[in-house]
């Protein structure tokens, strides 16, 4: 079976789908009334995290997308929308908060395996009602450039997990890790400007399968920008690779290299 075959195969997409029926869609920013009961609601769904349905048609009349996901950001929210438009996705790619949205995550998802001539799955084709084929290809065509930004800035995450490794293990150890060391050595950091922020660097923890097509078509990477992959706490007081280690991201990475790559690197840890 072809690496292509197994990437159809294999059920990576891990997301809910919300039924949008059963909640209130609510229009940004939230009234104190509004925030009352959704505070009730959460209360009395503890099991379940909530999910904030917004309406963003009325909320574009008052809120900017940037305005809209800063807001969003400050009340970490997790959120779903009853529309999306390509503005807000590109804020979405730009800003520099952390957002809780899996819904465009997932779109972003369904555009770049689009721009490799991936096809989509059954249940990723769903969300064509809320942002169809046309509208993904015009997007491709209209903003090339930033797509190829963050296509680059999430395969940058393995030259920044294997330095971020390396950095937390022995000196003895790294001594062992002869072949990691010989990938290091390879390994470029450069510090330049970009358009992309914490959310693409977090899209491989809401779609891991974004990574694998990426990483498929793509080929690994051998370099990142400490612009977007650092030790600044962004992540809600962590940093990117805490976040990414204990999303067991990390290990998944780990088992791209052959047996025998890694000497002293325990996955189960």
């Amino acid at each position: 079976m072809s690496e292509k075959e197994k990437l159809d195969n294999e059920e990576m997409i891990d997301m809910e789908l919300t039924d949008i029926s059963q909640l209130k869609c609510y229009t940004l920013p939230l009234s104190p009334q509004d925030l009352v009961a959704i505070y009730k609601e959460k209360g009395e769904d503890s099991e379940d995290e909530y999910v904030l349905w917004v309406n963003y048609a009325d909320s574009r009349l008052k809120l900017s997308p940037q305005h809209i996901l800063i807001y969003l950001a400050n009340t970490n929210f997790n959120t779903t929308f009853s529309a999306i438009d390509d503005d807000l996705l590109i804020e979405y790619i730009k800003t520099d908060f952390l957002v809780n949205a899996p819904l465009l995550s997932r779109i972003l998802t369904n555009i770049i395996k689009t721009k490799f001539g991936h096809p989509l799955a059954p249940l990723e084709k769903e969300l064509y009602n809320i942002f169809d084929e046309e509208r993904i290809i015009n997007f491709i065509k209209n903003n090339g450039e930033l797509l190829d930004e963050v296509v680059e800035s999430i395969a940058s995450v393995i030259p920044f997990s294997l330095v971020k490794l390396n950095e937390n293990l022995s000196e003895e150890n790294q001594a062992k890790e002869v072949e990691l060391q010989e990938t290091l050595s390879e390994i470029k950091v450069v510090d330049t400007k970009t358009n992309c922020g914490p959310n693409v660097a977090m899209m491989i923890k809401a779609t891991w399968d974004v990574f694998l097509v990426i990483t498929h078509y793509r080929g690994l990477s051998l370099e990142y920008n400490k612009n977007l992959y650092n030790d600044t706490p962004k992540y809600y007081g962590k940093d990117l690779f805490y976040v990414l280690n204990h999303s067991n991201i990390v290990n998944n990475i780990l088992d791209f290299f052959p047996p025998g790559y890694f000497i002293t690197i325990d996955k189960e840890e």
